[in-house]
C-alpha cells in the first residue's frame, strides 16, 4: 500500500491510484476531496507516473492552490516547488506573459478588473447617440458581451431586445479599446489563450508536452471557455482528472455550466467515474435531510451521502416558524445564544441566508446584543477605491497602461481636470490619425500624449504637475525597495509605501472624502494592511522590481478578501448561501425558507440550482441545524403574508423537528433556571428603583 493511500476509504484510494486516462471524481459534500486531490498528486509524483514539472493542477482560488502545493511539499520535499498549481486566470496570465508577442500584446500588458471594465464601457456608452443610453446598466451589458465572447457570437439574436442591440454595437468598440490600451480583461485571460492555440498550434503542442497530467478542482464551477481550455491541453494524452460535485453547482448566474460535469463521461471516452459518498462532516440526521432535499433534482449524477460508520446519530434538524420577520431576527439571536450555552464557540456558528438584505437586518440585532460577528459577501478589500488607487500607482510605476494612469493622474488632486484629460486623449487620436503608416499595435498612447503635453497645447502650470507625476512614478520602485537611500532600522517596503502615500497628499485626499476621524482611520488602516501584504510577498520573492511586478499581478488576480481579517476575536459568521460553499460549522441557522426568498423570486429562475443552493447550506452543518421561516414579512414598510418554500414542502415529515409556535419546549430544569434568572432580574430592578427614590 502506498503511503498516499493510508487512512483512505476504498473509493478515495481508488481515485488516488488511477493515474492514466480520464477520471471523474464525484466528491459529495464533506467527502474529503482535498485529501484525495493532494494524495493523488503525491502518488503520481512518487510512483513516477509524472515529474512535478509535468503536472498542472487548476483550482478556483489561489488559497486552494497554495494549500495543495504546501501539503504535497510537506511529504515529498523540494520537488513540489516545480508543481504548477493555480487558478484558470493565473494560468492564462502566465501563458500570455510568456507568448505576449504571438498574442499581439505589449510585453507588460495590464489587467482590468470588473470595475475598470465597467468604466471603459460607460465611457464608450457616453459616446453613442442613443436617447435611452443613460438607462443601460453597464454590468448587464458586460454580462451579455461576456456570454457572447464565450461562444464566439457577435450579433443580437433578438432585435427587439434593446440590451442585445446595444451589446452588438458596443462589443467591437470595447475589444478595440482594450487592444489600444494594451490591457486584458478577466474574460480575455481565458479567451486569448484559446485564440493563441488556434493561431499558433506549435504553442499548443508545447503546452500539451509540458503538462502530461492535468487535474481540475471544483469542476462543477467551470464555464464553457474553461472546459475548452482543459480539452485543448489534454487532447493528445487524455490524462485528465476532474474533481467536483454536480449537486453543489450553484454559480450558473455567473457562467458556470453544470453540463460540463454532467456530460464529462460523454466528452471523454472510456472515462472512469468514482463516487466519494462517505461524508466525514455531518451527523447522520443532517445527511438524511440533505439526501432527501437533493434527490428531487432529476438532472444529476446519482449519489447518496453516507455517514461515517463511527458517527453518532446527532440531533434532528429543527424548523421554527415565526409570525413575522422581526420575531425571526430576534429568535435567530436566541438560537446563537443557545448554541453558545452549549459551548459552541462563536466562530463555529454560522447564519446563512439567500439575499444580502436579510444579513443587514441581522447585523443590527447582533450589535444590539453585543455579539461579535463577521459578514462575508460584502465589498472585498481589493474592490475598495483606495486599494485600487494604490495598486494603480504601483502598476503605472512598473508596467504603465492607460487605465491605471488615468485613475491616478488627478488622485489626489493636482489641478489636472477632466478637460486636460480629454485634450490629451484627443491629441493622441489626432497623432494616430495622421500616422496611418505606423505598424499595427504601434500608436501614440495616452501616456505618450501626456509626456508631450506641450504638443497637446496644455497650459504650462498644468504641464508642470504632469511632469512632477511622471518623476514621482519613475522613482517609486526604488523608493519602496530602499535603493540608494539610507537604511532605516525596521522600515520595510510596506512602511515606505504608506509614507509615500502620506507625502503625496493621499491621506488628505481620503480625509476630504469622509465625515469623521474614525472613518479616516479605517480607510488609512487599509493602506497599512496593503503594505503588510506587500511585505509578505516580497519576503517570499525577494526585494526586486520583478517581485513588485509579480505582487501587482497577484493582487489584481487575488481571491476577494482573502486573509485580511486581522482581528482574531471569534465571531459568529454571517454568509449568503453562495458565499458559504467550501466551509463547515458546528452549528448552522438557515433563515428565510419561503417562496420568493428560496427559491428567489428574481434571481432563482433555475429552480434546480436553487435547490442545490439549499442543499449546500444544509451540508455546511456538522452537528446542529436550525431552519427558520416567517408567516409574514415586511415589504415596502408593510407586513405581507408569505408562503413556505416549496423545498420545505418536499421534505419528509420524519426528517425535521417542527416548531410551528416558534419556540422549543422548555424542560423542567431549564424552566426552573429561566424563572430563577427572571426573579433575580426583578429583584435587581426593584432594588435599583428604591435607591433612585
Amino acid at each position: 500500500m502506498s503511503r498516499w493511500t493510508q487512512g483512505l476509504n476504498p473509493e478515495q484510494a481508488e481515485a488516488v491510484q488511477h493515474t492514466r486516462g480520464p477520471l471523474l471524481i464525484l466528491a459529495g459534500a464533506g467527502s474529503g476531496k482535498t485529501t484525495v486531490l493532494v494524495s493523488r498528486t503525491g502518488h503520481i509524483l512518487e510512483s513516477g507516473a509524472a515529474k512535478a514539472k509535468d503536472l498542472c493542477v487548476l483550482t478556483f482560488t489561489n488559497k486552494a492552490a497554495r494549500e495543495l502545493k504546501h501539503r504535497v511539499g510537506v511529504k515529498i520535499g523540494a520537488q513540489a516547488k516545480d508543481l504548477w498549481t493555480g487558478t484558470f486566470h493565473s494560468f492564462g496570465l502566465q501563458l500570455l506573459r510568456r507568448f505576449h508577442k504571438e498574442a499581439g500584446l505589449p510585453s507588460h500588458f495590464g489587467i482590468v478588473d470588473s470595475s475598470d471594465a465597467d468604466g471603459i464601457l460607460k465611457e464608450l456608452l457616453s459616446n453613442i447617440r442613443n436617447s435611452a443610453k443613460e438607462t443601460f446598466k453597464a454590468d448587464k451589458l458586460l454580462s451579455i458581451m461576456g456570454a457572447w465572447r464565450e461562444v464566439g457570437r457577435k450579433k443580437a439574436q433578438n432585435p427587439s431586445d434593446e440590451y442585445e442591440v446595444m451589446a452588438e454595437v458596443l462589443l467591437p468598440k470595447y475589444l478595440r479599446r482594450l487592444e489600444s490600451l494594451g490591457v486584458v480583461d478577466f474574460e480575455g485571460l481565458l479567451l486569448k489563450p484559446l485564440e493563441l492555440f488556434k493561431s499558433h498550434p506549435e504553442i499548443l503542442a508545447r503546452m500539451q508536452e509540458a503538462f502530461q497530467h492535468v487535474m481540475v478542482d471544483e469542476f462543477q464551477d467551470t464555464n464553457r471557455t474553461q472546459f475548452r481550455l482543459v480539452q485543448a491541453l489534454v487532447m493528445n494524452h487524455m490524462n485528465i482528472a476532474v474533481v467536483g460535485d454536480d449537486d453543489q453547482s450553484i454559480y450558473g448566474w455567473r457562467g458556470a455550466c453544470v453540463s460540463n460535469i454532467l456530460d464529462f463521461p460523454k466528452s471523454f471516452q472510456q472515462c472512469r467515474v468514482i463516487r466519494l459518498e462517505r461524508n466525514y462532516r455531518s451527523t447522520p440526521a443532517i445527511l438524511s435531510l440533505a439526501n432527501n432535499i437533493i434527490e428531487k433534482n432529476t438532472a444529476r449524477h446519482g449519489k447518496v451521502l453516507r455517514p461515517d460508520p463511527q458517527a453518532q446519530a446527532g440531533a434532528k434538524p429543527e424548523l421554527f416558524v415565526y409570525d413575522n420577520d422581526d420575531i425571526e431576527i430576534e429568535e435567530v439571536v436566541s438560537h446563537i445564544r443557545h448554541f453558545r450555552d452549549q459551548e459552541i464557540p462563536n466562530d463555529q456558528i454560522a447564519v446563512l441566508y439567500r439575499s444580502n438584505g436579510q444579513g443587514g437586518l441581522l447585523e443590527g440585532a447582533l450589535r444590539q446584543n453585543n455579539i461579535p460577528y463577521s459578514i462575508t459577501g460584502g465589498m472585498g478589500f481589493f474592490d475598495r477605491k483606495e486599494t485600487k488607487d494604490v495598486l494603480a500607482y504601483l502598476r503605472t510605476a512598473l508596467n504603465p497602461n492607460e487605465v491605471s494612469f488615468r485613475r491616478i493622474i488627478n488622485t489626489p488632486s493636482r489641478g489636472i481636470g477632466d478637460g486636460t484629460v480629454e485634450r490629451l486623449a484627443e491629441f493622441a487620436a489626432e497623432k494616430n490619425a495622421a500616422a496611418q503608416h505606423l505598424p499595427k499595435g504601434k500608436s501614440l498612447g495616452f501616456l505618450s500624449a501626456a509626456r508631450d503635453w506641450r504638443g497637446a497645447g496644455i497650459a504650462e502650470k498644468i504641464g508642470v504637475h504632469i511632469d512632477e507625476l511622471f518623476s514621482l512614478l519613475a522613482g517609486l520602485p526604488d523608493e519602496l525597495l530602499g535603493n540608494g537611500q539610507p537604511a532605516v532600522p525596521g522600515e520595510s517596503a510596506g512602511v515606505r509605501l504608506v509614507k509615500f502615500l502620506d507625502r503625496i497628499g493621499y491621506r488628505a485626499h481620503l480625509r476630504a472624502a469622509v465625515k469623521d476621524d474614525a472613518a479616516l482611520a479605517k480607510r488609512w488602516m487599509a493602506m497599512e494592511i496593503l503594505g503588510r501584504i506587500m511585505d509578505g510577498f516580497l519576503e517570499r520573492g525577494g526585494a526586486t522590481r520583478e517581485s513588485l511586478r509579480e505582487f501587482v499581478d497577484a493582487m489584481e488576480l487575488r481571491d476577494p478578501g482573502e486573509g485580511l481579517d486581522r482581528d482574531q476575536t471569534p465571531k459568529v459568521q454571517l454568509l449568503t448561501l453562495h458565499a458559504c460553499k467550501g466551509l463547515e460549522f458546528r452549528a448552522v441557522v438557515l433563515m428565510g425558507l419561503e417562496e420568493d426568498l428560496l427559491p428567489h423570486r428574481t434571481l432563482g429562475e433555475d429552480v434546480a440550482e436553487e435547490r442545490r443552493l439549499f442543499y449546500v447550506g444544509v451540508t455546511r452543518a456538522r452537528e446542529r441545524l436550525v431552519l427558520t421561516r416567517a408567516r409574514a414579512r415586511k415589504r415596502f414598510g408593510r407586513l405581507a403574508p408569505v408562503t413556505p418554500s416549496r423545498f420545505l414542502e418536499d421534505i419528509r415529515p420524519d426528517l425535521l423537528e417542527r416548531f410551528e409556535s416558534g419556540f422549543r419546549p422548555v424542560g423542567e430544569e431549564q424552566r426552573k433556571t429561566l424563572l430563577s434568572d427572571l426573579f433575580k432580574k426583578l429583584e435587581v430592578s426593584i432594588a435599583t428603583q428604591k435607591v433612585e427614590r
